[in-house]
């Protein structure tokens, strides 16, 4: 029973397997659309019945899935999915993907505001990508890097963004908006090192690479980009006019563009503007907008000396910000319910792979113990039966011994009898010969009936009846023929048979011929007298 039941959980646990393994395909499949068709890509993930994997497939499936979300422009808002990659191959930091799932948890930590975690593993992935030269995921690691630290290391950042982009243009297949940003970034860190001119030069290399490509969307990002730098030079004027080329090529006025424009207004003193765009970043904006909306209104205000307007925009810049500090407390707090929760879950499904590799476990033991036994019995049962046919053997080579030891004594004793009658035929044959010679009569020595008897009874004992099995053989033959074939078995040569009938010996053979024929030996090639002799 034992044994049936552990050969069915194996067969479900294959069967599982095999569902596991189906999934990889799909998962390779979708890591060749991620690069040019991200959304299609998740479209194939979600295919995927993620419950039904676990191990390396759950990690594989749950790192290639965060990357199709970043790489469709989709914040990875939790990292309950993502964590199950960072775990696995943090126990297997030999795995190719390890350094690809220490920079996705980095960029993870660094949208919670988990920085020192984040450049914790976007460290780790830059080391690893670094030594097993996966140079996409090196630079992806160090651009981020240097965006992380920008504002803390700006001089390291720099550093950082411009080994980015060394990589990016010599190691990988470089896109022209990519290295655009990469061009961009370092002319952001210079901005922060106070390096200006550098950041200038960074930044005119980026425009004239955006401006090949025609995206007015990057354009745009670059044109901000320089008008950050002319902000911080006190040229407020120049900030504004490139901010405002940026907002009359953008394809869509999106809040940040509204938000830089309208703080640009406010620097050139142009209040009506920036009041104008402030009040549509305060109806769309997030608290973050708001909060630099209401800031520069404020400002405005107090350059305008409006004090009733200044204390409140302060108190609803003061709003938003504790609106910001709550949201980011509920941010923290619901990735540490998330944190708490995947544990729990983790915990939960290593209690059920252990509890399955016990069940696996004794499932074998005892289909081991099962085979174990039987193969015991088996050969229990083979040397029986072996010891058996050992003893039937020896009883037939004992048997079949003396069988021919007793074969030995009795043909022994009937050579001896054949013997003793030829000698006492011939010795009744010289008898007759001696009365012939004597007499000068007579063709042949005539044997009584009395001695036709005598040979009859002596084959009878030392043939094993064969003047009777002869006679039971061949009915049809006469009393002469018999008498014939009862000389022949007693192993009279031809010579001797041919004085006895009286006749030559070539009649003596034709004779022989004659009865080969009449009793139809089956072997053509056995003679009369060997036919007779093995009768």
């Amino acid at each position: 029973m034992y044994i049936v039941r552990a050969f069915v959980f194996l067969l479900v646990c294959l069967f599982f397997a095999s569902c596991r393994r189906n999934a990889g395909p799909v998962i390779r499949r979708a890591e060749l659309l991620m690069q040019d068709e991200p959304d299609s890509a998740l479209h194939l993930l979600q295919s995927i019945n993620r419950r039904k994997l676990s191990g390396e497939t759950l990690a594989r499936y749950a790192l290639v899935y965060s990357i199709a979300q970043h790489k469709s422009r989709i914040d990875l808002a939790s990292d309950s999915l993502l964590r199950f990659a960072y775990s696995y191959y943090s126990r297997h930091p030999e795995d190719s993907l390890y350094a690809r799932s220490q920079f996705y948890m980095g960029v993870y930590y660094v949208r919670v505001d988990s920085s020192k975690l984040g450049e914790d593993c976007l460290r780790t992935a830059v080391r690893y990508a670094e030594e097993r030269g996966e140079y996409y995921t090196l630079y992806l690691a160090l651009d981020k890097l240097s965006r992380v630290i920008k504002y803390s290391d700006a001089p390291l950042a720099v550093e950082y963004s411009k080994k980015a982009l060394q990589v990016y243009s010599n190691h990988c297949s470089p896109i022209v908006t990519n290295k655009v940003l990469l061009l961009l970034g370092i002319g952001d860190a210079y901005l922060l090192s106070n390096q200006e001119d550098s950041a200038l030069y960074y930044m005119d290399m980026a425009l004239d690479e955006a401006n090949m490509t025609g995206d007015s969307t990057l354009i745009g990002a670059v044109l901000q980009g320089k008008s950050l730098l002319y902000t911080k030079r006190d040229d407020y004027n120049q900030a504004l006019s490139l901010v405002k080329a940026a907002w009359d090529i953008a394809p869509a006025k999106n809040i940040n563009l509204a938000s830089r424009l309208a703080s640009c207004y406010a620097d050139a003193d142009s209040a009506q503007q920036a009041r104008e765009l402030y009040a549509a970043v305060v109806r769309i904006g997030d608290y973050g907008h708001r909060y630099i909306a209401y800031k520069d209104l404020a400002t405005l205000s107090a350059k305008e000396n409006d004090l009733s307007a200044l204390l409140a925009y302060s108190d609803s810049a003061y709003e938003c910000m504790e609106g910001m500090y709550k949201q980011a407390l509920q941010t923290k707090a619901d990735y540490y319910q998330d944190l708490i929760r995947l544990e729990r879950e983790n915990r939960r499904q290593e209690a059920e792979i252990y509890h399955k590799k016990i069940l696996i476990l004794c499932s074998l033991l005892l289909l081991a113990i099962a085979v174990m036994v039987g193969v015991l019995v088996y050969i229990n049962i083979r040397n029986k039966a072996k010891r058996k046919l050992e003893v039937e053997r020896e009883r037939h080579r004992l048997q079949e011994q003396f069988a021919r030891e007793q074969h030995d004594r009795e043909l022994a004793y009937k050579n001896d009898q054949l013997a003793m009658m030829r000698k006492m035929v011939m010795e009744k044959y010289d008898f007759h010969k001696r009365i012939e010679e004597r007499n000068r009569s007579g063709k042949h020595i005539t044997l009584a009936p009395g001695d036709w008897k005598e040979i009859s009874a002596f084959l009878d004992v030392t043939s094993d009846g064969f003047p009777k099995h002869l006679k039971e053989t061949y009915p049809k033959l006469q009393e002469k023929d018999y008498q014939f074939c009862m000389l022949v078995r007693l192993g009279f040569s031809i010579k001797s048979l041919a004085n006895i009938y009286g006749i030559a010996e070539v009649s003596l053979k034709q004779k022989l011929v004659t009865y080969k024929e009449r009793l139809d030996i089956p072997d053509k090639s056995m003679s009369f007298k060997q036919f007779i002799a093995n009768f």
